[in-house]
């Protein structure tokens, strides 16, 4: 409104402070039309697109934009480390041994033989092992009754091995192999099996057994949790839009699909009764339905600098106040990572006093000062690491995690059933806690297939916390 109804002929040019102000503002007013421009271009281009789509015809091509060449690093200064490859062949595991001996022929008659030279060669052999058990049979006329010996507890109640079943589960959440795939792979190998067989291993097999080992991780991880993290991505079942949450640390990882990301079904999924808060600190990005369920709530730093890095302005005078801005802030989050890996009183009362300093700014361009002033008011959650230097400064590790979520949705789409959604948060919790314990997972589930349960369960792996 100053900008519209502003009258030149009243303006005082000699005043340079009033006068800088209204170029200010003048600035602002020009960032702002060149940003709605921008947006309404696009706007533009999307609706020609479309009509043009309505009429039969194609609309413009998306080309992406030419990849920027990399800066050339700098040769450093500092003298470089003697480096060398590392041998892996300690970490190799040897199945079998083959000495290889030179024909004494060949040799010259003072050759003396000191031992032997080894080479690792690394190979994996993917071959059938059907077994036919030849079951002894009795028959007792007495009794008209048959007896049959029993066969091993792994192959009882089922046409299928553990291996076997073990293979297709690591194939479709670990590789990401679609179940008809799976079927043709199989099938190559003369594995005479069904798609509707390898849907019934990869959802009703040991259902009630996977849901008992994920509910086992999830108790056992939230009780000697020192914090957790939660997010959540799309997922569709039974051809409905519903969510799919992650709960966990660095520890363990649980699943969940739900029909919704409300606060209410986080805060069921957790447990939480109405009015109670957990007591473990909980580090989330800004979602508003992850308010009111912990009583301690830290906020990612990166989703917090990324409304930063996001903002494009079109002005040089606004890119120059932005970028000096931006480095500040990276100064300040450098700062965040020493007090997390060395807490004390000092260098806490001087992040306390560069976060004031910092975010009390006013910049002079008013869409960065209207961020400064929101990051601010986020500031008790944004600095929660100061009472609690345990927590993770981002939500890294929650985004890593849906991404397996949204990996299996662009693939197979959604589940079908009870026992899929089911399967699909059973084997994704067990799947990426065995990577967080380093435990092989094929191993792990082949364990729980073959009845044996031999192996440490994934439950009890999870340390306390420190």
């Amino acid at each position: 409104e100053e900008i519209v109804t502003l009258d030149i002929d009243k303006i005082d040019f000699r005043d340079a402070k009033t006068t800088k102000e209204l170029f200010r503002k003048l600035l602002n007013f020009i960032e702002y039309q060149a940003q709605v421009i921008r947006q309404l271009k696009i706007e533009n281009q999307q609706l020609k697109d479309e009509v043009a789509r309505l009429k039969g015809a194609k609309g413009k091509p998306k080309i992406p934009p030419n990849v920027p060449p990399r800066e050339q690093k700098q040769p450093s200064t500092e003298k470089s480390k003697n480096w060398s490859k590392r041998s892996k062949n300690p970490k190799i595991k040897v199945d079998r041994v083959i000495s290889l001996y030179i024909e004494p022929e060949i040799l010259p008659p003072d050759a003396v033989y000191i031992g032997y030279e080894p080479v690792i060669i690394q190979n994996i052999k993917l071959q059938t092992d059907n077994v036919e058990y030849r079951r002894g049979h009795y028959y007792s006329k007495s009794l008209n009754k048959h007896y049959y010996a029993e066969l091993p507890k792994e192959v009882q109640n089922t046409q299928f091995g553990s291996d076997l079943k073990a293979l297709v589960a690591t194939f479709y959440y670990a590789g990401r192999v679609t179940e008809n795939k799976i079927h043709s792979i199989l099938t190559d190998f003369r594995i005479f099996i069904s798609e509707g067989q390898i849907s019934n291993i990869l959802t009703k097999e040991k259902s009630e057994v996977f849901s008992a080992e994920r509910a086992e991780i999830f108790q056992t991880g939230m009780r000697r949790a020192n914090y957790f993290q939660s997010d959540s991505t799309g997922a569709r079942h039974m051809g409905k839009n519903g969510d799919m949450h992650y709960i966990g640390n660095e520890e363990f990882s649980t699943y969940y699909i739900e029909q919704n990301r409300k606060r209410e079904t986080i805060r069921k999924r957790l447990g939480l009764l109405d009015g109670v808060l957990t007591p473990t600190p909980m580090v989330t990005d800004s979602a508003n339905q992850y308010d009111g369920i912990a009583c301690y709530h830290g906020h990612c730093w990166l989703h917090e600098i990324q409304h930063y890095t996001k903002m494009k302005p079109y002005l040089d005078y606004h890119r120059s106040i932005l970028g000096e801005f931006i480095t500040n802030l990276w100064e300040f989050y450098d700062l965040l990572k020493k007090y997390k890996s060395l807490p004390n009183i000092d260098l806490r009362r001087e992040i306390e006093q560069k976060f004031e300093s910092l975010f009390t700014t006013t910049t002079g361009y008013f869409e960065l000062d209207r961020r400064i002033a929101l990051t601010y008011d986020d500031r008790d959650k944004l600095l929660m690491v100061l009472d609690f230097p345990e927590i993770p400064l981002h939500n890294n590790g929650s985004e890593i995690a849906v991404r397996e979520g949204v990996l299996k949705r662009k693939i197979s789409y959604g589940t079908r059933s009870e026992l899929g959604k089911a399967a699909w948060g059973n084997m994704l919790s067990i799947l990426d806690t065995c990577r967080k314990q380093k435990v092989n997972f094929y191993m792990y589930i082949k364990d729980i297939y073959s009845n044996n349960f031999s192996m440490p369960r994934l439950a009890d792996m999870i340390p306390k916390a420190g």
